[in-house]
């Protein structure tokens, strides 16, 4: 089973989902290398999938699925950020998708494992990644941040 960094973008009450041409629809994300810090990964891959750099990281929870264990990332990036296919990336289509519509949505067991996990898992933090549409408590502080 590989380790895969996945990332959870969230930006009012949507997902970003990306696509290879006719593919399932995935979280964007990818393996992590030799020695690399999950984190890294997914910050590496965000930008690889997207174009967009993050400005804040921080881990939700492990998931495992058919052929990897994802370690589900909560990125965000800044407002005007704008992420789209790279020219000449793995990923044709990326589209930001509320959560009313996923059901809808071709999607591989494991995304979907993870989606319906952030979306209505039981733990307080799985559900606050979500449905507070970014809100997130700084741990090191108390306060509160709003993420995009």
């Amino acid at each position: 089973m590989k380790d895969r960094a996945t990332v959870l973008l969230v930006r009012h009450q949507s997902v970003l989902l990306v696509r290879e041409r006719g593919g399932p629809w995935l979280l964007p994300g990818g393996t992590v290398g030799h020695e690399e810090l999950t984190i890294v990964a997914a910050i590496r891959a965000l930008h690889e999938d997207t174009g967009v750099a993050a400005s804040a990281a921080a881990f939700l929870f492990q998931q495992p699925s058919a052929h990897h264990l994802h370690h589900v990332f909560r990125i965000a990036i800044p407002d005007d950020a704008q992420p789209r296919p790279e020219a000449g990336g793995r990923f044709r289509d990326l589209s930001w998708v509320e959560a009313s519509q996923l059901a809808h949505l071709g999607t591989t067991p494991g995304t979907r494992a993870i989606l319906n996990r952030a979306i209505g898992g039981s733990a307080r933090d799985t559900r606050s990644a979500w449905s507070h549409s970014g809100a997130h408590q700084d741990v090191s502080t108390g306060t509160g941040r709003r993420w995009r």
